[in-house]
Parts: structure tokens; C-alpha cells; sequence
């Protein structure tokens, strides 16, 4: 936990730009499937774990 704490910390940051230039272009049709595509495997992902675990503490209560 004390790693965590620290690990973000730095003497020297680097300075911001004062002002951020505005993204004006829109997204391509690729990079809105690829980002779709890429949530849903996200979502595919955290249900298997969640699935997983489940079954894990249920099939360890009935067997202990």
C-alpha cells in the first residue's frame, strides 16, 4: 500500500501547456468500431470474471 502512495509522486512534473489545442476532427468509422468493439470485449471480460468468481465461492461452499 505504501508503494501505491508513493508510486504517483514525482519531484520534477512536467508542466501543462497553458492552453490545449480543441480536437476538431470527428472519428473515423474504424475507430468507432474499434472502440465498440473494444467495450464490449471489455464488458464480455469483466462478466466472465464475475461468473467465475461465483461459481468458485458457490462450488467452494458446497464442497467444504
Amino acid at each position: 500500500m505504501f508503494y501505491i502512495q508513493l508510486k504517483d509522486r514525482r519531484w520534477n512534473k512536467p508542466e501543462s501547456p497553458a492552453k490545449k489545442a480543441a480536437f476538431t476532427c470527428k472519428p473515423s468509422a474504424v475507430e468507432a468500431i474499434n472502440e465498440k468493439s473494444s467495450n464490449f470485449a471489455l464488458i464480455k471480460t469483466t462478466e466472465y470474471i464475475r461468473n467465475t468468481k461465483q461459481s468458485y465461492y458457490l462450488e467452494f461452499r458446497l464442497f467444504s
